[in-house]
């Protein structure tokens, strides 16, 4: 059966395939360049974070790891708006690392993770994505594990969830007018310290 036109079903039907494959081709190289556009401005954020601690190096307790809520606080940079998808960047795993007087930027922005970056070549820095870290032992190629801390008073924990060493201490000097530096400075007087092993999986997407 044609139409007024004399194009049968099955042409029309062809038709619509095609356009909507061009269609959908189209958008995903319009999305793909959207994407890449917030990466760069994911890797911008991260070089600028690591600038900034680098020229304000002794406004920070421990010099050689500075988390991004610390640099927050003190008045040395806005929070940073994930470019990816809508709020901040996390300042508890964002942090800025030197070593050897070269600094590595870890910035993690909702589920994606800038992991010690060397900006000496932006092009070569390396996009992850990541998710949660859990409890739950998780099995594969992709997997990290950590020790994260918090501490407890009368079996109940002080913060709302376990941190990275160093950031835990941030956290416990900040709530208990301390000058720690490591978790095991840390005495039992204002809350015991505790560690638990954490995953995630991490895998390199641009």
């Amino acid at each position: 059966m044609r139409n007024n036109k004399g194009f049968g079903k099955f042409e029309v039907i062809t038709m619509i395939v095609v356009l909507l494959v061009v269609f959908a081709f189209v958008f995903y190289l319009v999305l793909q360049g959207a994407n890449k556009q917030r990466f760069e401005t994911m890797k911008d954020n991260a070089l600028t974070f690591s600038k900034t601690v680098a020229t304000n190096t002794a406004s920070f307790h421990y010099g050689d790891v500075v988390y991004l809520d610390e640099v927050v606080d003190n008045g040395l940079s806005n929070k940073i708006p994930n470019p990816i998808g809508g709020g901040s960047c996390d300042g508890t795993q964002s942090r800025i690392n030197t070593i050897d007087g070269r600094t590595y930027a870890t910035l993690r922005c909702g589920k994606y993770l800038i992991d010690q970056a060397d900006f000496s070549d932006k092009e070569k820095v390396a996009i992850y994505e990541v998710s949660d870290w859990q409890e739950k032992k998780i099995d594969g190629e992709d997997v990290q594990e950590r020790e994260l801390y918090n501490c407890e008073i009368d079996g109940k924990n002080v913060f709302d969830q376990y941190y990275e060493d160093l950031y835990f201490v941030y956290r416990y000097n900040k709530e208990y007018g301390d000058s720690a530096y490591f978790p095991d400075q840390i005495s039992d007087t204002n809350c015991k310290v505790v560690s638990k092993t954490f995953y995630r999986t991490r895998k390199e997407i641009s």
